[in-house]
């Protein structure tokens, strides 16, 4: 729920200049999506990571730095109006690779992840009821050859683009073997897939390496006895679920957890289930 406050001057010398955008966005075609993070209850900020259906990934591409925009614009009368949100950039070249990329994004539904260099969080323009298509143009003349892609919601909404602190999913989930000890590790990502089990029991975590804040999917595979992860202690964490209710592993259940670390005790709290 959003409280009423002041709105300060931000920090710094020089707050409403601009910021050099990175070179890497992030396009994501809608419909490889199963799960998109909710937003609070501010309705800007959105909790935890995407979570890819199997197979599908996020999918990074290079753009000129300087050339990057994310405008939104409004329209509507009185009690009625709509955000359209749109980002703009523009790749270099004219190669095979580059024609091939426009060609095959051409008609997608699609959401964008893009960050500066100067701030803490990645903007997501486009949501799963309202993506982005692309409408590509291109300039092949003396003072230069690029593409310049614009993305752009044809469906209006009420929403600002999302302010996102999660993960870029770049690969599959790790797929868990048989049993329901699970180690959670940097170097394996963010994302679990468990086994379908013919024999209910309660997961436990064996370490875990992550940094405070971070955030860890579970991801069900059902089976004829799913595995569950209850309220309370689960091996080297404590977990706390919402109202102490225990998750069940159903096939295609997702539980989103974040990382909090309190002296010697690290927990999983969970953030939102679907």
């Amino acid at each position: 729920m959003y409280v009423k406050v002041n709105l300060d001057k931000p920090a710094g010398i020089s707050p409403g200049s601009a910021a050099p955008k990175r070179n890497k966005v992030v396009i994501i075609d809608a419909d490889d999506i199963l799960v998109m993070p909710p937003r609070d209850g501010k309705s800007v900020n959105m909790v935890g990571n995407f979570v890819m259906k199997t197979g599908a990934k996020m999918i990074e591409f290079y753009v000129t730095k300087s050339k990057v925009s994310a405008p939104i614009e409004t329209d509507g009368e009185e009690d009625s109006i709509s955000i359209k949100q749109m980002f703009e950039c523009q790749v270099p070249g004219n190669e095979l690779p580059l024609k091939e990329f426009v060609q095959n994004w051409l008609g997608r539904n699609v959401i964008i992840i893009h960050e500066s260099c100067t701030d803490d969080f990645k903007e997501v323009v486009g949501t799963t009821c309202a993506p982005l298509q692309m409408k590509p143009s291109k300039q092949d003349n003396n003072d230069g050859r690029h593409y310049a892609l614009k993305f752009e919601q044809f469906a209006k909404s009420a929403w600002l683009p999302g302010h996102y602190t999660g993960e870029y999913i770049f690969q599959s989930p790790v797929v868990l073997g048989f049993g329901t000890e699970i180690t959670i590790a940097k170097a394996d990502g963010y994302q679990y897939q468990l086994p379908a089990t013919a024999e209910t029991d309660a997961i436990t975590v064996n370490t875990i390496d992550l940094d405070h804040g971070a955030f860890v999917t579970l991801i069900g595979k059902g089976g004829a006895a799913p595995l569950t992860l209850p309220n309370g202690t689960a091996g080297a964490v404590t977990v706390a679920l919402k109202s102490g209710t225990t998750w069940t592993a159903l096939d295609g259940a997702v539980l989103q957890l974040q990382v909090f670390k309190a002296g010697a005790t690290t927990y999983l709290l969970e953030l939102s289930r679907s």
